[in-house]
């Protein structure tokens, strides 16, 4: 009887050592801290609203008072020796508030009402696929303004570079900074007004 056990207890002891918890990028929730940051930087979007408020009706009991004590004892022991799935799941919000991040807002949200929106709204300048700012039109710049619209252009994707890897650097994933990037990148574009220029995934100019 003990060399069956000892087996069953070896098996598990394997499993759990070749178990690799992979932690997924959090798509929905990159998607939702970009739009909040977007909306620091440019203001609200029109016609938006609150959020309607969670439900605060408890979930139906399913009459079981253990879960764990209907399991096999297999899965029982399986589950002690290897992490939860819930420990792989990212998180659903992301932090977007840490002093770093906002910093970066504060310049980003300056240069835009003092330099960019008037750019965007002349054709000058344009969101490109990958979640920059890009020179369109320099024709549509006042000669004497060229130089100025120039170095705003290049101090907002610097300032954009350094968004994303600080939204992922504060939720403990440095590596998830080109998936932040292009979790902007939608949403800059989506963002956008009427009549302001992007790129398309093969980098054609489009107009809103």
């Amino acid at each position: 009887m003990r060399k069956p056990l000892f087996a069953v207890a070896a098996t598990l002891a394997l499993l759990a050592g070749c178990v690799t918890i992979n932690v997924y990028f959090p798509a929905a929730a990159a998607q939702k801290a970009a739009d909040q940051v977007i909306s620091n930087i440019m203001g609200p979007a029109s016609g938006s609203s609150a959020p309607a408020p969670a439900s605060s009706t408890p979930p139906p009991s399913s009459g079981v008072s253990d879960p764990s004590q209907q399991q096999p004892l297999a899965m029982r022991v399986l589950d002690a020796l290897i992490p939860t799935a819930s420990a792989a799941e990212p998180p659903a919000n992301l932090d977007v508030q840490t002093p770093a991040i906002e910093a970066i807002e504060a310049r980003m949200r300056s240069r835009f009402h003092a330099t960019l929106k008037g750019l965007f709204e002349s054709g000058a300048v344009g969101l490109t696929h990958n979640g920059d700012v890009a020179m369109r039109d320099a024709s549509k710049v006042p000669l004497a303004q060229r130089a100025q619209a120039t170095q705003a252009v290049a101090a907002e994707n610097t300032d954009r570079a350094d968004l994303y890897k600080q939204i992922a650097i504060a939720n403990g994933h440095p590596e998830w900074a080109q998936r932040m990037r292009e979790s902007f990148a939608t949403q800059w574009i989506s963002r956008a007004h009427s009549g302001w220029y992007y790129q398309d995934a093969s980098g054609t100019w489009q107009r809103k």
